[in-house]
């Protein structure tokens, strides 16, 4: 089953752009029910790649924040490529100490740039 990522619209399989507003259509994602104990998870991070998610969370784990990766790409895009972004979460109590730290390994990253030049 296909939706239309604007309108909500469900289609058959087949059909490949929303007839009430011509948006190309996505699969319609499966409930998982494990993740409702992420429900009161906040996004700190967000990319298109896998490995920076992954990169993000290890630094979080390291600091003894938990976090976890969601995944929500698309594949199935008829001209090839990924949509869709990779989301790092955490707890909302953890929020603002997780973006803390990605800001200062983000300004560590940048100094090193700075000093290469």
């Amino acid at each position: 089953m296909k939706i239309c990522p604007n309108c909500n619209s469900e289609y058959e399989d087949t059909v490949i752009t929303c007839a009430d507003c011509g948006s190309l259509l996505v699969e319609k994602p499966v409930y998982d029910e494990s993740l409702e104990k992420y429900k009161d998870w906040d996004e700190v991070y967000s990319t298109p790649h896998l490995y920076e998610a992954e990169m993000v969370r290890t630094n979080l784990e390291t600091a003894g924040i938990e976090s976890v990766i969601l995944e929500q790409k698309d594949s199935s895009f008829p001209l090839g490529g990924e949509l869709g972004e990779i989301k790092v979460l955490v707890p909302k109590f953890r929020v603002e100490e997780a973006k803390q730290i990605l800001e200062k390994i983000e300004g560590l990253s940048n100094q090193d740039l700075e000093e290469d030049e």
